[in-house]
């Protein structure tokens, strides 16, 4: 189980950094005076597709992880679960907003995608929604990394739309 939780950072890590090649290549596609046909276009194409599959695939062992176990379940199984959770830094432990902003500003994989003043942004503004009805607070580190994932995937597909445009006239 402990390679599922790493394969779940990798593959979320490896998602952020092909959004961001596909829309920084995207964008100079579109900035640039570039032959319509040129390369970049396929490039950023090709980017993009690779890291909303990736991203796919991170919110679907998320999911996986982090939804209802099946009631049928033995209890053994849920007890395993919560511990592979927090062994995993999928999950967080501080509940209360100053120990959740400190445990989130130091973690290792939050860092390489968020500034520290996203973060704080971020927990002002998700966090009574995180901590009511069926979300729970200490999903919201995964929160954090699928909703980064999710910007990043609109934010290139939007810009592929464009390049599409200008691939087309061309």
């Amino acid at each position: 189980m402990a390679i599922i939780g790493r394969d779940l950072f990798l593959n979320a890590a490896k998602s952020h950094n092909l959004l961001q090649k596909a829309i920084a290549t995207f964008d100079e596609y579109l900035r640039k005076p570039l032959p319509p046909k040129s390369p970049e276009y396929y490039q950023a194409r090709n980017f993009l597709r690779e890291g909303v599959r990736l991203f796919d695939e991170t919110l679907k062992k998320t999911k996986m992880h982090l939804g209802p176990a099946s009631p049928y379940s033995p209890k053994e199984v849920e007890a395993q679960r919560a511990k592979f959770l927090v062994e995993n830094k999928i999950i967080v432990q501080g509940l209360a907003p100053s120990l959740l902003q400190e445990e989130l500003a130091r973690d290792e994989f939050l860092n390489t995608i968020y500034r520290s003043e996203e973060i704080t942004a971020y927990l002002k503004s998700h966090f009574i929604s995180q901590s009511s009805g069926k979300r729970k607070l200490v999903n919201i580190k995964m929160r954090m990394i699928l909703d980064k994932l999710n910007a990043l995937s609109a934010k290139g597909q939007e810009l592929q739309a464009a390049a599409q445009k200008y691939f087309q006239n061309g």
